[in-house]
């Protein structure tokens, strides 16, 4: 089984700004904070989570900071929200322009197009806890989990897939893929209720804000 199609299409998402030293009245050199996870999918469209940027917006840079997306053995670089979609808790990302979205087609994820079984064997990777795991080259984190419940679609577009495993905060905006290295959602949340199960966006969303960012 090979996961090299996910673990290279997943980037953290962090925040740049400066600190200030009050003891010494002057401004430290800016620090890196990583705030979740995002990734590579369909035609060069870089995916994450609402919650993970929605701060950013309406605050002035020295304060919020500098939108950032990079690690994974790669450059850290500016971003805007192009895209956020509050009630599916997605957003797209423009990484310094169109042309290097384009530039990054072959690090793209596919999306899922058939339902899924419960019990299926599921694979995501992101960056927990936030700056406390970074090695110096900023690599994901590699975790599994099975689907436990896959949602009803009566009547309605359904909105969570149910996974049994665990997540930390940081994996928020995680691509989630099943043994196709297909997106099957985007990790979102933990529900209170349970530490063993945690709610993914389900692999239609994904789909239909791809298919957003490109009209």
């Amino acid at each position: 089984m090979n996961n090299d199609r996910l673990l290279n299409s997943v980037r953290s998402i962090g925040i740049i700004k400066p600190s200030f030293d009050f003891k010494t009245q002057s401004f430290l050199p800016p620090q890196l904070n990583i705030l979740g996870t995002g990734f590579w999918v369909g035609e060069g469209v870089f995916v994450t989570c609402a919650h993970v940027v929605q701060n950013l917006l309406g605050g002035p840079i020295e304060l919020v900071g500098s939108l950032v997306v990079g690690g994974n053995k790669q450059p850290y670089l500016k971003a805007t929200i192009s895209i956020l979609d509050l009630e599916h808790d997605l957003a797209v990302l423009q990484v310094t322009g169109k042309d290097f979205h384009s530039a990054q087609k072959e690090l793209c994820l596919s999306v899922n197009n058939k339902k899924e079984e419960i019990g299926t064997e599921v694979r995501f990777a992101g960056y927990p806890l936030g700056n406390h795991l970074l090695n110096e080259e900023h690599t994901p984190v590699f975790s599994k989990g099975v689907i436990a419940h896959t949602g009803s679609t009566i009547n309605k577009l359904r909105k969570e897939i149910k996974i049994s495993g665990a997540v930390e905060g940081g994996f928020s905006g995680s691509p989630v893929v099943n043994n196709d290295e297909l997106v099957i959602g985007v990790v979102s949340n933990h529900p209170e209720q349970t530490k063993n199960i945690f709610n993914i966006i389900s692999w239609e969303h994904v789909e239909k804000i791809i298919s957003l960012e490109r009209s």
